[in-house]
């Protein structure tokens, strides 16, 4: 009796949420909530003293994010992701400089996906996705305070390649109603950039960074 009412309350919790409507070809899917890029950094070391031997290493950051899908049948669909610019703090580790943060920089990383949905169980719709991410860098920017000192109180830019690569998702929608819907969903990012340090104009060092973030969202989304 224990087990048989343990389960007839489990039935009755994914009852109160609501069963998932399967969706249909020419759905469109809208999913808005807080997404989070941490980077997975792999770093060339600088061969330019006084950086020798030092990393480079970047910091996670949340914005809005948002992803538009259109369902090309009741199993597939496109999808797109976009944010509001991302900004992260950029560092360097080693060299006798322990983690220094030297300035920082914004991105933008559209990312479009074909998606595969899964059978419904219950409330749950998984979906899993595969594409291709394009991540734009813009205002870079080099705390002079810091790293001036460091280069003999020359002047000093940094510039980031901007960088194509695959992009791989999970994701769940945990249904509302009819139309609404609790949305988790996670990308795994192939972000490869050059880092170019520049002194006085001149680029005296380009070495390879590899970002590769896990991006995950939290949110809500609707069917239209």
């Amino acid at each position: 009796m224990q087990l048989w009412g343990r389960g007839a309350l489990a039935l009755a919790l994914i009852g109160s949420v609501g069963l998932a409507q399967g969706y249909e070809a020419g759905d469109i899917l809208v999913r808005a909530g807080a997404a989070t890029v941490s980077p997975r950094v792999d770093s060339d070391a600088f061969s330019v003293a006084p950086l020798t031997g030092a990393k480079v290493d970047v910091n996670n950051d949340t914005q809005f994010g948002f992803t538009v899908a259109y369902m090309i049948n009741s199993r597939f669909g496109v999808e797109l992701l976009a944010a509001t610019p991302f900004k992260h703090d950029l560092y360097v580790e080693g060299a006798g400089l322990g983690r220094t943060d030297i300035g920082d920089t914004k991105h933008l990383p559209p990312t479009l996906m074909a998606q595969y949905y899964l059978p419904e169980l219950g409330p749950v719709r998984p979906y899993v996705g595969l594409g291709v991410n394009y991540t734009y860098f813009f205002d870079e920017n080099i705390h002079d305070g810091v790293v001036s000192p460091l280069i003999g109180g020359a002047n000093a830019d940094v510039s980031l390649s901007n960088s194509v690569g695959w992009a791989a998702q999970v994701g769940v929608d945990l249904a509302m109603g009819d139309t609404w819907f609790v949305n988790l969903s996670a990308w795994r990012v192939d972000i490869d950039t050059e880092a170019r340090l520049k002194v006085n104009g001149s680029t005296v060092e380009k070495i390879d960074v590899e970002l590769d973030p896990l991006v995950w969202m939290v949110g809500i989304g609707r069917a239209f």
